[in-house]
C-alpha cells in the first residue's frame, strides 16, 4: 500500500468538524472510540488504529496509508468507499 509524504504538515492529514458514529470499539485514555466518523462531505471513515509519533512527538503521517487519517487526538480512521447498491 502506499503511503502519503511526510514532508507535509500533519495538520494536512487531519479531519476535523467529524461526526461520530456506530458502536464504541474501545476506550483510550478514558475516552470512548467509535468504529466510524463522517465528514462533512458526508464521507465515512472506521477506526483502525492509533497515531504513532515520531521521535520529536509529531504525529508521524510518514505511517499511514493513502486512505488514512487522523481524528483528535490521535485516532486513525480509514475511508470507506461507498457500496454499490444492486441493480434488479
Amino acid at each position: 500500500m502506499t503511503t502519503v509524504s511526510a514532508r507535509l504538515p500533519f495538520e494536512y492529514y487531519v479531519l476535523d468538524r467529524v461526526v461520530f458514529e456506530g458502536g464504541i470499539v474501545c476506550r483510550i485514555a478514558g475516552k470512548l472510540v467509535r468504529e466510524r466518523v463522517k465528514d462533512s462531505h458526508g464521507r465515512s471513515y472506521r477506526f483502525v488504529g492509533l497515531a504513532l509519533r515520531d521521535s520529536n512527538g509529531r504525529l508521524d503521517v510518514g505511517r499511514l496509508k493513502s486512505d488514512e487519517w487522523v481524528v483528535a487526538p490521535n485516532l486513525v480512521y480509514a475511508f470507506e468507499a461507498p457500496v454499490a447498491e444492486d441493480a434488479d
